[in-house]
């Protein structure tokens, strides 16, 4: 065997052996979660990196946790609407029926409306005429409240 390669005898394969020192990490820019303005860590020594990689893994499942309370929140908000939507659905189906009553009981007050004018108007000259005008009013406006 050399001095740059050796023999992993449990897999049978050759791995280099590497003699150059690597690098110190740099912490990434913005993700800074301990330190000064100048961005020198307040510890003195070598800055520790797990300590602001725990920090934002905790932060980050905190992060998950808020979402997933808000994500049911929503659900529970959704349903909310939907049962809202249903009641006004239910509430705008009585407006129209009862817009259509009110037509219809308009109708009614404007045939009994012209009957009587007309009663009014044949009956001083034509006394019989004014009688058969009323019943055939009064025969419209029981067909309307028939229907």
């Amino acid at each position: 065997m050399g001095h740059h390669k050796r023999t992993d005898a449990s897999q049978g394969n050759t791995m280099e052996q590497y003699t150059t020192p690597v690098a110190p990490q740099r912490r990434p820019v913005g993700l800074e979660v301990s330190g000064n303005a100048a961005g020198a860590p307040l510890s003195a020594g070598k800055p520790s990196q797990a300590e602001p990689l725990a920090a934002i893994q905790g932060s980050y499942v905190a992060l998950e946790g808020k979402i997933e309370t808000v994500a049911v929140e929503v659900n529970l908000l959704r349903a909310d609407l939907w049962k809202v939507s249903d009641k006004v659905k239910v509430v705008e189906g009585s407006i129209a029926e009862l817009q259509s009553e009110v037509g219809t009981l308009r109708s009614q007050v404007a045939q009994a409306t012209s009957t009587m004018t007309n009663v009014r108007s044949n009956g001083r000259s034509h006394p019989y005429k004014a009688r058969a005008t009323a019943r055939l009013g009064a025969n419209r406006v029981l067909k309307v409240q028939h229907l």
